[in-house]
């Protein structure tokens, strides 16, 4: 019975058990649930929080982008507006009248007698807006003809004498040799001229430690303008050394000058604009006048002068005005418009100029025969020229300004149309003349000779003609100062006989002097090339270099039985 009892009781406690485990685990399971349903809608929580952040992003970017699209359609809209303008007005007087004015880039002259300044503005290359005019555009179309028509004569010409073909590239070849020397050169002058900037940096940063007016500042300041007067003298130096050294052929050659001497401006226009800034930084400035737009304001970053460096202008400022984004069409375009007007010009070389020259040093030309090779090269240096002006302000300006989102583009003016000589050298090349006006006329009028503005215009013309001439004495390897005679005083004279004629009559005047100018350049210029190439024993000495070789080594022989015969003579 007990033991009944005892089994009966143990059951129940069993039972007792079973039934207390249950409910602690249904006690569990209740209280999970919770928990699970819990971070269940953590998770949902956390979903919709991404997820509403991912459409916030998206939002974001199709504002952002779709403010970009409308910036770029109102500056789309804006440039059709003044393309309009222009077309309404600008366009009339350029196809009747003359412009306003020559200097309306530039602000108003100062109250205080000063020169004015270069002003920037955001504005398209003058050929840029002709070729909106179709019928400007078709003279565009007719060149692009006689570049092919120059190609198919150059083909047909060798397949015919030699019976192979040659596509133009031996101008091209033997031209551009050495490229690559002459790009590590181009580094190397990049590099230094980038060094430039901390030396700068470290003359203004310390000419702070010296009290105003004392000897160790005025000191300071002067073995910095000795430093950098030596810089300027010996990175020509090392420039024209480099250049003899690996001997670069000519268009390599000339290539490397140009930005010899573009980088040697560049340097000159950032000293000459901020070392007033660096003179007048500590000091009480209230009541004076900047003297320029950039005076007053801090020294600017190094990104600002590398940006100059590579910005097609020479003129500094601390900001340019620039465009919203880079078309690479129009990039695309302009490469290839330069490297077609490189083989124009090689065809022209090859069909042209060439056969006019090269026999020169073999046997002595007769007068007649220089006269005939001199006017028949007036046509070839005439559309040379035009080709180089093509090429070099506008292609390849406009290249470097889409690239650099560089919004004034005001490379040249209408020069074609200048009935003056003055006129034109203002507007062939505005880039140029900007630096000449800003930093040597400007300085030469406002400090150096006190408002004498005939020996400002001296000086200019000299600093150019010193350049132009030492850009091609040492690409040919000789010193024959035509171009400096043309500018220097040829120039000046052009100046003054061109000042007061009518606008027609000057306007023919100053083409036929530039038709004949640039024909006799190319004609005595590819004289003495060709005769330092066939000549023998040429020196090396100093006056061997100086003195032209094609007017001695089987020069000209003059013949004494021209005569001249009228036609009705003949009958």
């Amino acid at each position: 019975m007990r033991d009944a009892g005892s089994g009966s009781e143990s059951s129940g406690s069993g039972s007792n058990d079973g039934s207390s485990g249950s409910t602690v685990q249904n006690a569990i399971n209740n209280r999970g649930r919770p928990q699970r349903e819990y971070r269940e809608e953590m998770v949902k929580d956390m979903a919709v929080e991404q997820m509403k952040q991912k459409m916030h992003d998206i939002v974001n970017r199709l504002g952002k982008e779709v403010e970009r699209k409308m910036d770029i359609a109102v500056d789309d809209l804006f440039t059709e507006v003044k393309q309009f303008n222009l077309k309404n007005y600008e366009l009339k007087q350029l196809f009747n009248e003359k412009s306003t004015s020559h200097e309306g880039h530039r602000k108003s002259a100062k109250t205080d007698g000063k020169l004015p300044d270069k002003v920037f503005m955001p504005r398209n290359s003058l050929l840029t807006d002709l070729f909106e005019v179709k019928h400007i555009k078709t003279i565009y179309h007719i060149f692009i003809v006689i570049l092919i028509i120059l190609f198919l004569n150059t083909v047909v010409h060798d397949f015919v004498d030699t019976g192979s073909i040659n596509l133009g590239f031996r101008p091209i070849i033997a031209g551009f040799g050495k490229f690559h020397i002459a790009l590590m050169l181009w580094c190397c002058m990049q590099t230094s001229t980038f060094l430039l900037y901390p030396c700068f940096r470290m003359w203004a940063l310390f000419r702070k430690n010296f009290t105003a007016g004392s000897p160790m500042k005025k000191l300071w300041d002067w073995s910095a303008v000795v430093l950098f007067v030596s810089y300027q003298c010996g990175f020509i130096a090392a420039a024209i050394k480099a250049l003899l050294w690996f001997d670069l052929p000519p268009a390599s050659s000339v290539a490397y000058l140009m930005e010899m001497t573009r980088f040697l401006m560049k340097a000159h226009a950032f000293i000459r604009s901020n070392a007033p800034r660096a003179l007048v930084s500590g000091k009480k400035h209230a009541d004076s006048k900047p003297t320029s737009p950039d005076t007053y304001q801090g020294l600017p970053s190094f990104s600002k002068y590398a940006y100059f460096l590579f910005a097609p202008t020479l003129v500094y400022r601390d900001e340019y005005p620039r465009t919203k984004q880079i078309r690479w069409r129009v990039v695309a375009r302009h490469a290839l418009e330069v490297i077609g007007v490189v083989f124009y010009i090689s065809f022209i070389l090859e069909r042209f100029l060439a056969p006019l020259f090269e026999k020169f040093g073999h046997a002595k030309i007769s007068s007649g025969s220089f006269v005939l090779s001199l006017f028949g090269s007036i046509m070839p240096g005439s559309l040379s020229f035009l080709c180089a002006f093509y090429s070099l302000l506008h292609a390849w300006m406009n290249g470097a300004a889409e690239l650099l989102r560089f919004a004034d583009r005001m490379f040249y003016r209408d020069w074609w149309n200048e009935s003056t000589f003055a006129g034109y050298i203002r507007s062939w090349n505005v880039v140029v003349h900007d630096w000449l006006y800003t930093y040597v006329y400007k300085d030469c009028v406002e400090h150096v000779f006190r408002n004498c503005r005939p020996l400002a215009t001296v000086t200019v013309f000299t600093v150019s003609s010193v350049f132009h001439e030492l850009i091609l004495a040492f690409t040919f390897r000789f010193f024959y100062p035509v171009m400096f005679v043309q500018f220097e005083f040829m120039g000046l004279m052009l100046m003054f006989v061109t000042k007061r004629l009518g606008k027609n009559v000057g306007n023919v005047l100053l083409w036929l002097v530039l038709s004949i100018g640039n024909g006799l350049h190319l004609s005595l210029y590819n004289m003495e090339y060709y005769a330092r190439r066939n000549c023998p024993d040429i020196g090396d000495s100093i006056v061997d270099y100086m003195v032209p070789v094609s007017w001695s080594c089987n020069g000209i022989s003059h013949n004494p039985n021209w005569t001249i015969t009228a036609p009705w003579s003949l009958s």
